[in-house]
């Protein structure tokens, strides 16, 4: 793309618009005048965003534009356009958090991630869509209704952050913040076609309660592996206020790291379905395509299973305990529980039925689990693996195929486990089934290694940047 073409502003990247704003062939004002456009041309067909607030929107522009031209600017992302999912509280905007019971007032607080953006200088164009709570790894739900896939509007977008991946998809901005409790960044990002990570827990820091505890992560969704990183230079450091999980020092310069990665000597395990799960064939022939591509790009490449079994029961534990949590805090009335997600009252139900010892036991699974996979990269630097083991389900559904199940969790078995461990986490497109849907390839790497994946990550994009940053139908 010829970063001189103002025409394109709307297509670019993050970095290729730092490159501009830099060189003044272009402002933020006018970054976020394309974006908003995007948005305005767009978002109808999908529903991506909660809130969009244009006049908040400009005057950060324009504030940025005035630091640019005095060579003050506050990170190379200031005034780079950018989304919040709505579970995050935004100044100005209301903080409903996917719940017709939300408050519809705009927020007057702010967590720690949007201080960091704030003090990295983004505009934010507004908030993007997440079912309630985000309890689910779908987005639809009471407050906004269904968010749609931009590549066939018949399916879902995925979740908790599909508004996010939605509006990365159709860069309707550049970066966007999303998070992932049990896949809600890596299952979106898969089906959607765009890039996501799940950063160790601990290098975002949480200075606010939640029942997830250290399940909970918050992470970027973009077009590209660099924009992510840029991201997270932004976002990721130590902080008195940090309530869960310990970010070391110093922390790495994550863009820095994707810059000509080299993956040659890598030593990645290969595992098609983590032994326990069944793949959808075309996922399994472009993850099969994708492991001989970085065979031939000099990794070592070994198929293995990392030999746990499937800790879905443990994970429901925390999970369901997590959420029954969330509505007492809230404290409906019969009246106002008919309101809510049927979905998540049944669930608060369930989870107000586990005992501690449960939860306990839980915890001892999620504790295995750690040093199951702490021993296996004693011997290989990353996993490989589908994220999903299926495209794009039907949109307004929680179970493909009409046939409900244990839990939504069922079909998408390979994102939690790496939420129950901490490790980084990424969801990178590498192909399309028959209907031309996009399939995720997923790498996970040892805690606090997260320069492993995102590396992997660059690579593969600089290798097949056709099929990683293609531009949904509808766009």
């Amino acid at each position: 793309m010829d970063v001189t073409n103002k025409t394109d502003l709307g297509e670019m990247t993050a970095v290729q618009l730092s490159q501009l704003f830099a060189s003044g062939q272009a402002s933020p004002v006018e970054a976020a005048k394309a974006s908003l456009a995007r948005i305005e041309k767009f978002n109808p067909s999908v529903n991506a965003f909660a809130y969009v607030v244009p006049e908040l929107a400009l005057a950060e522009a324009k504030a940025s534009e005035a630091r640019w031209k005095k060579g003050e600017q506050l990170s190379p992302i200031d005034g780079a356009p950018t989304t919040i999912k709505e579970l995050t509280p935004v100044k100005g905007i209301p903080w409903r958090r996917g719940s017709a019971l939300g408050s519809t007032t705009p927020s007057e607080k702010e967590f720690l991630i949007m201080e960091r953006l704030r003090g990295a200088g983004v505009t934010v164009l507004g908030t993007t869509t997440s079912p309630e709570f985000g309890w689910k790894g779908v987005t639809h739900g009471p407050a906004f209704g269904n968010t749609l896939n931009p590549w066939r509007t018949d399916r879902a977008s995925g979740g908790s952050s599909g508004g996010a991946a939605v509006a990365a998809a159709l860069n309707m901005g550049v970066l966007h913040e999303g998070s992932d409790g049990a896949g809600s960044i890596r299952n979106p990002a898969s089906f959607c076609g765009t890039f996501g990570i799940k950063p160790t827990y601990g290098w975002i820091p949480s200075d606010t309660p939640t029942p997830l505890f250290e399940l909970a992560h918050r992470g970027p969704l973009t077009r590209t592996v660099e924009d992510a990183a840029l991201f997270m230079n932004a976002t990721t450091g130590p902080t008195p206020k940090a309530m869960y999980g310990y970010c070391p020092t110093p922390v790495p310069n994550w863009h820095e790291g994707t810059k000509a990665a080299n993956i040659k000597g890598m030593k990645i395990g290969y595992s098609r379905n983590l032994g326990y799960a069944e793949v959808q064939p075309d996922v399994a022939a472009a993850v099969e395509r994708a492991a001989k591509r970085l065979a031939d790009m000099g990794a070592i490449i070994e198929e293995v299973d990392p030999g746990f079994s499937n800790p879905q029961d443990a994970l429901l534990a925390l999970w369901y305990a997590a959420e029954a949590r969330t509505v007492e805090l809230i404290n409906p009335t019969e009246e106002q529980k008919a309101l809510m997600d049927p979905g998540l009252i049944r669930i608060y139900e369930k989870g107000c039925a586990y005992t501690a010892r449960d939860y306990v036991a839980a915890e001892q699974v999620r504790a295995d689990l750690k040093v199951t996979m702490a021993l296996f990269h004693q011997t290989y630097d990353a996993l490989m693996l589908p994220t999903m083991p299926t495209t794009a389900i039907e949109a307004g559904v929680d179970f493909p195929g009409g046939i409900e199940g244990k839990d939504w969790s069922d079909w998408s078995p390979f994102t939690y486990p790496f939420n129950m461990t901490g490790q980084p986490a990424v969801s990178i497109p590498c192909g399309f089934d028959q209907g031309g849907l996009p399939i995720g390839l997923q790498f996970v790497g040892p805690r606090y290694r997260d320069d492993i994946v995102l590396a992997l990550a660059a690579a593969y994009q600089s290798a097949f940047p056709d099929e990683t940053i293609s531009a949904p139908r509808l766009a």
